[in-house]
């Protein structure tokens, strides 16, 4: 399933995403993709469960291909790369799944 179209059709699906946080760490990281819906600024805005548990919302953009993110399957396990830019915060920048290494 691509990505839902809103937050609203996320709600009416019972999804719950209160809990996800941006993240404010760079390195790389091992998680599962939640759930995926497309934001209003031609990106897309993903959640994943980090290995630790912690809870992450992080976006991909119209100019990077959204990272491949639509067409990868919710519970799907990847490999997350975050770079921290100039501004200070800590982007995704790299998706790859962790599942066929």
């Amino acid at each position: 399933m691509r990505a839902y179209s809103s937050l609203r059709q996320l709600e009416e699906k019972g999804i719950c995403v209160d809990e996800y946080l941006t993240n404010e760490k760079d390195g790389v990281f091992k998680a599962r993709l939640d759930c995926k819906r497309w934001g209003k600024k031609r990106n897309v805005l993903a959640y994943f469960t980090f290995e630790d548990g912690s809870k992450v919302m992080a976006s991909a953009w119209q100019n990077t291909g959204y990272l491949g993110i639509p067409e990868i399957e919710e519970g799907t396990i990847l490999s997350l790369t975050f770079e921290r830019a100039k501004n200070g915060i800590s982007y995704l920048r790299k998706v790859e799944s962790s599942e066929a290494r």
